[in-house]
């Protein structure tokens, strides 16, 4: 999510995360199973991480990754320009619309998972098409980026339509990377791929947003220009892969379950009566943090902030984004771990106040720079960033505590996506209220910016949220983990 000076962005590490978590499940031992669903990383205790001979591997899934990140980050750009060229908080809702399918990728995770060519490989079938796609799909979109963005009216919904199916290649790419991950490191290494996913990601991300805003500023590049050179990496990079990784064959015992008991599961699991609980909390504990996670950053450059200087801000905050999940950690252990972020939820609350009132006091002119207005965003958008991750981590800690360990991969993959779904509908509900509540001119009786309107409902939901929902989520830490299997 983004946080202040962070645009719209999609959290896919934990998606990750679970995939790693459902593949590893698959092909591994009992007891390594076991391991994996609880989350405890004990895979030192049985063999202690030697990277001698890994180095190679390490570097190609931090490239694989840093691939991914980089449609991601100059999507991240679009509403920016969007908002430069006239374009609504409508029209932007609208756009956002094309991140979805990294939330909605355990759909069509079963199937990349269990077809595939063995004389190409169970992983490489499916990401050396998607990634030499995105490639010709970058490369055909850079020859009509301008027109399509820079026009009278941007073209919202031919863009979104575009990204959308970029993002569906990259979830895809994602699936096939996270399994191949563990058959090419070594069992103990096997951690390291966690690593290189938060890192790649963050990469790529960095040099698609920041990358683009820093060259295009100096006029080094053009979107066409950068999008066109964003695809040829992508299909140099494929080939690269394609003819000089091999990828070892699947054993017989590790073959994939059937794809129709893979959907029974998440069938199942949907069915238990915490589940149904949980699912409601889900879909609900993010909707009062639109207006700092993606509405803010927008209306800081409404009001005349330097689109560059807020991806300045943001490239500093990339290292929190990195290092705070891994210290959290130690904060969740135990049967509780949604206390964390029962704690992180009011801080977040309170943020929503301090962003609107600091879009409220926006200098009317940048020049001479407002070093004391950037401080504050900069830190307000550094505590929306702990306060974020450190809810991230605790529900991640929690999905590990419950899922079922006969089916912990598929159990936490599905957690994750009903998390990972609650956090992406409020966003594009906002910015349509934004413009829905917005008046102005002689035509309005009372003139009234939707922004603030916006932003005193989801104080409001925030608010009323934390009272109703915490003891509902305390009531749920209290069940036993007997309740949160499929018998």
């Amino acid at each position: 999510s983004a946080h202040l000076t962070m645009p719209p962005r999609k959290e896919t590490n934990g998606n990750s995360t679970a995939e790693r978590g459902e593949l590893r499940q698959r092909g591994s031992t009992a007891k390594e199973q076991e391991l994996t669903t609880n989350g405890a990383d004990h895979d030192a205790e049985e063999a202690k991480s030697d990277l001698r001979g890994e180095y190679g591997n390490i570097l190609l899934l931090l490239v694989l990754y840093t691939l991914q990140g980089l449609p991601m980050g100059l999507s991240a750009v679009l509403p920016m320009i969007m908002k430069e060229r006239g374009a609504s908080f409508s029209d932007v809702g609208t756009f956002s619309l094309h991140s979805w399918p990294f939330s909605l990728k355990l759909l069509w995770a079963p199937l990349v998972d269990t077809f595939y060519v063995a004389r190409i490989g169970r992983r490489k079938t499916w990401m050396v098409p998607a990634q030499l796609l995105i490639g010709l799909v970058m490369i055909a979109m850079s020859m009509s980026a301008d027109g399509l963005l820079y026009a009278e009216k941007p073209a919202v919904l031919t863009l979104t339509v575009l990204f959308f199916c970029l993002y569906f290649l990259c979830a895809t790419q994602d699936i096939a990377v996270d399994g191949w991950a563990l058959t090419m490191l070594r069992p103990e290494n096997v951690g390291w791929a966690a690593s290189c996913n938060s890192a790649g990601q963050t990469l790529g991300y960095a040099i698609g947003f920041t990358g683009y805003m820093v060259l295009e500023q100096q006029k080094l590049v053009t979107l066409a220009s950068f999008m066109f050179a964003l695809g040829l990496v992508f299909i140099v990079v494929t080939v690269l892969v394609a003819l000089l990784k091999t990828e070892k064959p699947i054993p017989p015992e590790e073959e994939p379950e059937d794809i129709h008991t893979s959907y029974r599961q998440m069938t199942a699991m949907l069915r238990l009566k915490p589940m149904l609980v949980l699912v409601s909390v889900l879909a609900t504990w993010k909707m009062a943090f639109p207006v700092t996670d993606a509405i803010a950053p927008l209306k800081f450059q409404e009001a005349g902030v330097p689109k560059e200087h807020l991806a300045y801000m943001t490239s500093l905050m990339m290292p929190l984004y990195i290092m705070l999940p891994v210290i959290a950690g130690r904060w969740t252990a135990g049967s509780t771990p949604l206390n964390l972020a029962m704690r992180a939820y009011p801080v977040r609350v309170a943020l929503i106040a301090a962003t609107v009132a600091l879009t409220y006091c926006t200098p009317a002119s940048m020049t001479p720079t407002p070093y004391g207005f950037y401080a504050a965003i900069f830190i307000i958008g550094g505590l929306g960033a702990c306060a974020s991750n450190l809810m991230f981590v605790s529900s991640m800690a929690f999905f590990a505590r419950i899922s079922d360990p006969a089916m912990g991969g598929t159990y936490m993959t599905l957690l994750n996506t009903l998390n990972n779904l609650g956090g992406m509908w409020p966003p594009t509900v906002a910015f349509k209220l934004v413009d829905a509540m917005t008046c102005k001119g002689p035509t309005c009786i009372v003139e009234a910016d939707g922004f603030y309107l916006t932003s005193a409902i989801c104080l409001f939901l925030g608010v009323a949220w934390y009272f109703v929902g915490v003891p509902v989520v305390r009531a749920l830490q209290q069940r036993k983990l007997e309740e949160w299997k499929v018998l």
